[in-house]
Parts: C-alpha cells; sequence; structure tokens
C-alpha cells in the first residue's frame, strides 16, 4: 500500500535550491571586516623653483649639453648624438625667441629647460664616473 501522508509537492531540486540561497545569505551575514586604517599624512608640494627668464634657462641647457659633451668617457656615436641635439635645441630656442610667447607660455618652456639642465648634470656626473657598463643585449 502507498503511504498516505500528504506530500508538499517539492523535488530534490528545488531542496537544493532553497539551501544553496540559505548558504549564500548566511555566507554574506558571515563575520564583518576590520574598519579601515585611518589615512596617512598628506603629502607636501614640491617647493617652488625659482625660475630665471626662459632665455637664460634655455642658454644654460645649451651650455650644459656643451659640457657634457666634453666628457672623457663617452663614445663617438654619443658626442654625435650631443652635437645634434645642441644644433636642433638652438634652432628651436631661436624659434621661440622669435615667437614672443606669452608669460605663461615662457615659464612652461622655461621649466622644462630646468629640468631637462638638471637631467643632463645627472648624466654628467655618471659620465664621469666612468665609461658605461658593457650591455650584453646591445652590443656595447
Amino acid at each position: 500500500m502507498r503511504p498516505t501522508l500528504p506530500r508538499l509537492g517539492l523535488n530534490n531540486c528545488d531542496l537544493r535550491r532553497a539551501l544553496g540561497v540559505v548558504l549564500m545569505a548566511l555566507a554574506a551575514c558571515g563575520p564583518k571586516q576590520p574598519p579601515a586604517p585611518p589615512p596617512g599624512p598628506s603629502i607636501p608640494a614640491d617647493p617652488e623653483i625659482a625660475l630665471r627668464d626662459m632665455v637664460v634657462e634655455c642658454e644654460g641647457l645649451i651650455a650644459t649639453l656643451t659640457a657634457y659633451r666634453r666628457c672623457p668617457n663617452l663614445e663617438e656615436d654619443d658626442r654625435q648624438d650631443l652635437d645634434d641635439w645642441i644644433d636642433h635645441a638652438n634652432k628651436d630656442f631661436a624659434a621661440g625667441r622669435k615667437a614672443n610667447p606669452d608669460p605663461n607660455a615662457q615659464r612652461a618652456i622655461a621649466l622644462a629647460c630646468f629640468r631637462a639642465t638638471k637631467s643632463v648634470e645627472a648624466a654628467s656626473e655618471r659620465c664621469a664616473a666612468g665609461p658605461p657598463p658593457k650591455d650584453r643585449w646591445y652590443g656595447r
């Protein structure tokens, strides 16, 4: 004889889905995350650079490039590259003077020349320390 108890009308697949939903809800309500740490101290802005005139800064760049060219540890192709850079810089700065840019543009150009001068000064210090290391990838 068949059982006489009433059926709920649920099969095993429905029970698994319901159990999955309950487990996901329990996992979502699990232990709370610790609070985020407080933000650190603010980073101060770079100090203001005392820039000189655009012409002075850019002529300083050319002078620094010329001094770097005299480094005894440079290779000949590096010296040729520096000659090209110096020639190109002279032409660009002459065009910049002729165009007479507005004060904000002059400040931006002076800042770019100042930064480039600092970079070439660092390269000069590196060059004075000795010849560059041999690079096995580029054959130098």
